[in-house]
């Protein structure tokens, strides 16, 4: 898992990439611009066709799956996972009903892995070069879900997936609370991951900060980086009218309120010349 020894290199990474153009523009331009470096597409969401041609367009951005059972429709009709979806068809919209419904085996594994699966196939006919899996609020750290996200991995050939080991003291102590338990989680994992030969990173930032992401956060973890490999998390996007719009289908998320402060944060000029200063190697999950 370790990179070069003695390299301090890290993958800056764009969640929700195809959820809709706002968030593909302000993805793109923080890879364009700033030190953005690789993405988490969402491929059963509005934007996922134009996200497609944007990442054409821009071959050395690194582009994962980011597979969701939580919010939007499935791309696997409802009444082949049934237990995954309310009345209406959609998702639930947390993370919650899903983790309780496998503890209480209302929630059938093979579903997730039929919808998982669709989700995969179609983001690798695209033609894209896939570099890693994560999913949508992380919900593929549970235990049995990343045992699954592995599997699918290692058969597909993709082989890098997002592993979260960052602790932190923060408030609200939600947040901080769920970054220990989500750590845990990968920690119990991590012999399955090297028995597969399963790459990620040493490395984790930005749980914590999660819409959060600011110039004086970025400058101050990369300065904190340790030689190896890391991954910084982030949300870069425009609130636009579509972004609003679909809102009201899929719920709201907080942190749609604040994609252009940290798309700002990625493009500041003082975020490349301090990457030379401090001898840190940019990459993506291709480069693992």
């Amino acid at each position: 898992m370790a990179g070069e020894e003695g390299i301090k290199r890290v993958i800056i990474n764009g969640d929700d990439f195809g959820l809709c153009q706002g968030v593909n523009e302000g993805i793109i331009r923080a890879f364009r611009e700033g030190i953005l470096t690789s993405c988490s597409l969402l491929v059963n969401t509005p934007g996922f066709e134009k996200a497609v041609e944007m990442a054409k367009a821009h071959p050395s951005l690194g582009i994962g799956v980011h597979l969701n059972i939580v919010r939007g429709l499935p791309l696997v009709g409802p009444e082949e996972i049934p237990s995954l979806v309310k009345r209406d068809g959609y998702f639930y919209g947390s993370v919650y009903p899903i983790i309780l419904g496998l503890l209480r085996g209302k929630i059938k594994g093979e579903e997730i892995e039929r919808e998982w699966r669709a989700q995969i196939e179609k983001a690798l006919r695209t033609g894209l070069p896939i570099t890693h899996l994560d999913s949508e609020k992380h919900i593929h750290t549970f235990p049995p879900l990343f045992r699954l996200t592995l599997k699918l991995a290692a058969e597909y050939g993709i082989y890098r997936v997002r592993y979260i080991n960052e602790k932190c003291l923060v408030w609200p102590p939600s947040q901080m609370i769920k970054a220990w338990v989500i750590a845990g989680w990968c920690s119990r994992t991590k012999p399955y991951v090297e028995g597969l030969g399963v790459k990620v990173v040493d490395y984790f930032y930005g749980f914590c900060q999660a819409g959060r992401v600011s110039v004086k956060w970025l400058k101050k973890t990369l300065k904190k980086l340790r030689p190896g490999s890391s991954e910084i998390m982030t949300h870069p996007g425009y609130l636009t009218e579509d972004l609003l719009e679909l809102e009201k289908k899929l719920g709201s998320y907080y942190i749609n309120r604040r994609r252009e402060d940290e798309l700002k944060a990625l493009i500041s000029p003082e975020l490349k010349p301090l990457v030379k200063e401090l001898d840190i190697k940019l990459i993506n999950y291709g480069h693992l």
